[in-house]
């Protein structure tokens, strides 16, 4: 455990409920159907507005990602130029730490949202660092790329929760356009009986695992089995495949929260 209260473990499970825990996931309450529909169908402009109240205040810089990304993928040699995508960039809080720590990085970046992808932009500006950009909606069936390479390595982080899971084998198959063969995507999300998702109330749960935060987004909370199966249903191997857990403890308050994520390596073979 850390002097900030912090510590965290991987397995190939995910975390036992409390009988509390049991309580308040049996008085959350299914929110109607117009309201789903309405929430799917304004997606891109909750998430544009998201970012347009945030700007880039809101998600701190992945300060994590060049130290995990190296040992999820430790065969690939990160001293030799690479095509990186991150797929669902936001304002680029992978990005920009990753190309900080592993700079022959050739940089390519799509979001769902126009702000996101504007704000990533300038930043980069500000940096002098060139990327590559578009504004794609991964749930829509695609047979290309709107970038004029495929990459060798892509990361999707918080980003497939953030999608219908009617639509996640979609997005895992176009996610096979933007990587070669023999190229790596990494994903890291929500995972099944996080603290998050038992705190949800009422009006909140769309349907099993998936629910709407008040700002209109959503959160789906992921059985690590369920993920890997969009993606080897994809033309993908999973490589490395896990729950991460990690407890936040806050000493004033005396409160632990148990926090659960999924995290897996997947390499295009066709």
């Amino acid at each position: 455990m850390s002097e900030e209260g912090f510590y965290s473990f991987s397995s190939q499970s995910s975390r036992e409920l409390t009988e509390e825990d049991n309580e308040k996931l049996s008085k959350q309450t299914v929110i109607s159907d117009f309201k789903k529909n309405k929430l799917e169908i304004e997606a891109r402009k909750n998430w544009d507005k998201f970012y347009n109240r945030n700007k880039n205040n809101f998600f701190k810089d992945r300060n994590w990602s060049a130290e995990d990304l190296k040992i999820i993928c430790p065969d690939i040699d990160f001293e030799k130029e690479l095509l990186y995508l991150e797929a669902g960039c936001g304002v680029g809080n992978m990005l920009f730490p990753l190309v900080a720590e592993i700079p022959k990085l050739k940089l390519f970046a799509f979001d769902f949202s126009a702000n996101a992808v504007r704000m990533l932009e300038e930043r980069a500006k500000e940096l002098e660092l060139p990327v590559a950009t578009a504004v794609v909606d991964l749930s829509i069936p695609s047979n290309s790329s709107p970038f004029d390479e495929q990459v060798d390595l892509a990361t999707l982080i918080f980003v497939m929760s953030a999608i219908h899971p009617d639509k996640m084998k979609i997005a895992a198959e176009n996610m096979r356009n933007l990587v070669k063969i023999g190229g790596s995507v990494v994903v890291r999300d929500y995972g099944i009986n996080d603290h998050a998702m038992i705190r949800f109330g009422r009006e909140a749960r769309i349907a099993d695992r998936f629910y709407v935060r008040q700002d209109g987004t959503r959160a789906y909370y992921f059985d690590l089995d369920e993920l890997c199966g969009f993606f080897e249903a994809s033309g993908f191997k999973c490589e490395r495949k896990e729950y991460l857990h990690r407890i936040t403890i806050n000493h004033q308050k005396n409160l632990k929260a148990p926090r659960i994520f999924v995290q897996a390596r997947f390499v295009r073979i066709d």
